[in-house]
């Protein structure tokens, strides 16, 4: 009896073992990269009358094969698309470390930057994924990829969903930290890999995203123009000096006042962390939100650290302090007191009026000197909306 229970104790290990050994399900694929959101999505209701969710995936590959993207969509829980982005467009929305046209070498790294749009009655998911379609070679005895062989385990083609995150918490309220007539937002959100979207950064070997929403605000001039005269003179600048409002009530938890004027239209000089806001100041708003005004003059601050501001406030004066080529307010929201150690969060204005939207290519021709090419798409009065990248707003 012992003999016979032992048997049928060695069989069932053996089934149990069997059993592990076939670890993949129907759904499972050996995807040869990873993929992971850098941090939870945040919704915010654009001024195109879109719920944006703008996030960010980091797709890696720690194999010894190359793996080029196809296709990378945000599905629902349902694994319904809700996104897509594929070919030339993909390739517009991301940054490949190593290699080129989509491709991911041996240890390569990629970031694709996500733009999720809803109508404003959409109900949103409570996940998003991603659906990462995908062809994988190997590597050839010269370091280049060949094709597999046609006894591979794998197949060359495949798709896989991974990546799921929830989605955050939505935008924040607050008042426009400006006033006047002709504001460009420079650098703005969505759909687009600006300055501020792509700038993904490492502290303490943790991926952040500090400016995913953050605004450069420029003005124009009465002659339509970003300046008038000598472009390397601050005073060629109709709204260098312009009061700087508090945008929401709030604690001033960071502040630095020691970075002198830079030259406009000239290379920054003399950037270190400490001073790459140039003069600058951080409020707590509240419920795990800071505020964040970059690039003003140096002794405008007009509040000192601890202080209590209310909303509309003025707190200093725009000017072109640290990493700036030419004056302008930087303003944006996060989730620490850091610029640097923190991720952004979506805001909405309480109100803005829209002038329109600059032609492509028109920011980098008002460097220049050029006058603005507003095209007109998103006029009118807006109302608890974000103002889109390269948007001409008024503020009232």
């Amino acid at each position: 009896m012992r003999f016979q229970s032992l048997l049928v104790a060695v069989a069932g290990l053996l089934a149990v073992t069997a059993a592990i050994a076939q670890s993949l399900k129907p759904d499972e694929i050996l995807s040869s990269v990873t993929v992971q959101p850098i941090s939870e999505p945040n919704s915010v209701l654009g001024a195109d009358g879109r719920v944006h969710l703008a996030y960010e995936l980091v797709i890696n590959n720690p194999g010894n094969v190359f793996v080029r993207l196809d296709k990378v969509e945000a599905v629902d829980d349902a694994g319904k698309s809700l996104s897509s982005l594929q070919g030339e467009g993909l390739a517009k929305m991301m940054h490949l470390y190593g290699g080129r046209d989509r491709q991911l070498p041996p240890g390569g790294t990629a970031i694709v930057f996500m733009d999720v749009g809803f109508a404003t009655n959409d109900k949103l998911p409570q996940h998003v994924s991603a659906r990462i379609n995908a062809f994988r070679e190997n590597e050839g005895a010269d370091g280049k990829p060949v094709p597999l062989p046609a006894d591979a385990p794998i197949s060359a083609q495949y798709s896989f969903i991974g990546g799921t995150t929830a989605i955050g918490k939505p935008a924040v309220v607050v008042e426009p930290p400006l006033r006047g007539t002709g504001w460009v937002a420079a650098d703005g959100c969505c759909d687009t890999v600006t300055a501020h979207r792509g700038a993904v950064m490492a502290v303490n070997g943790r991926l952040r995203v500090p400016e995913r929403f953050a605004i450069d605000w420029i003005k124009l001039d009465a002659g339509s123009r970003l300046f008038t005269g000598n472009a390397q003179d601050p005073a060629s600048y109709s709204f260098y000096g312009a009061e700087v409002h508090a945008a929401a009530d709030g604690v001033v938890v960071n502040l630095y006042d020691q970075a002198d004027e830079q030259v406009p239209s000239q290379p920054a000089r003399g950037i270190v962390p400490a001073n790459i806001g140039g003069n600058m100041l951080v409020t707590d708003i509240g419920n795990g939100a800071f505020a964040f005004y970059a690039h003003l003059q140096r002794r405008s601050l007009r509040v000192k650290l601890g202080e209590r501001v209310k909303a509309g406030q003025v707190i200093g004066l725009v000017g072109n302090t640290g990493n700036s080529t030419a004056p302008h307010l930087h303003f944006q929201l996060m989730d620490g007191p850091s610029p640097l150690n923190a991720n952004s969060l979506p805001f909405v204005l309480t109100r803005f009026s829209g002038q329109g939207v600059l032609a492509p290519g028109n920011e980098e021709e008002l460097e220049q000197g050029a006058v603005a090419r507003i095209e007109p798409r998103w006029r009118g009065d807006h109302v608890n909306q974000l103002p889109l990248n390269d948007q001409v707003v008024d503020f009232h």
